[in-house]
């Protein structure tokens, strides 16, 4: 059987917020305009979970380094560095996402503040990061089951969406086991996102 090829212009032409010219155009409030380009990677800003996401890292991102995990279109680390971050590295397991994402940061003249690449390429810095993570819970188990035995990262804020308001306290004694402490919960719809303060 033929694989079938996905059109994701026409996709992303239903559901991304500002699409006009083949890009979904996201205004981020403070002037800027982010470009995204229609493609396998999730994140267009049309799931409440991603714009969860984007109300809490604007307290957060200034002059801070990225980690996003699963960073899928990269529509997390590009906001954040036009918010003000000082560089990002996105990670994902899809090299479709990858890709993606790569375009992305090409397309935002962001190539050379960011890069995106699977988990194992992560590379430590010297700054207190600030990690982004939107998917569900289950993934969000795996995801930080595997990036946390990188140990790369021993302390810093992580924000998170991708958790329904019926899994809320499940949730929170998971991210108490992993040594999380709670900042803040917001809510879009039935969603929630949290930002932690993290040491482990």
């Amino acid at each position: 059987m033929i694989p079938q090829t996905i059109d994701w212009e026409a996709q992303w032409s239903l559901f991304a917020p500002g699409f006009k010219d083949g890009l979904a155009h996201i205004d981020l409030e403070n002037g800027h305009v982010l470009k995204l380009k229609p493609g396998g990677g999730f994140g267009d800003l049309s799931h409440p979970t991603t714009k969860l996401m984007l109300d809490l890292m604007k307290l957060y991102v200034k002059n801070k380094f990225i980690i996003d995990i699963g960073s899928g279109s990269g529509i997390l680390t590009l906001a954040a560095l036009l918010l003000g971050a000082q560089k990002g590295h996105g990670i994902d397991i899809e090299d479709e996402a990858i890709s993606h994402a790569k375009e992305n940061a090409l397309l935002n003249n962001l190539e050379k503040k960011c890069v995106f690449t699977r988990p194992e390429k992560l590379k430590k810095g010297k700054e207190e990061p600030l990690i982004l993570m939107n998917m569900i819970t289950i993934e969000q188990k795996q995801a930080w089951k595997a990036f946390s035995s990188l140990g790369k990262v021993k302390e810093g804020i992580i924000i998170t969406s991708g958790v329904l308001n019926t899994q809320k306290e499940e949730y929170l004694q998971l991210t108490t086991s992993w040594g999380w402490k709670l900042i803040h919960v917001a809510e879009e719809g039935e969603w929630l996102g949290f930002v932690f303060a993290l040491f482990y």
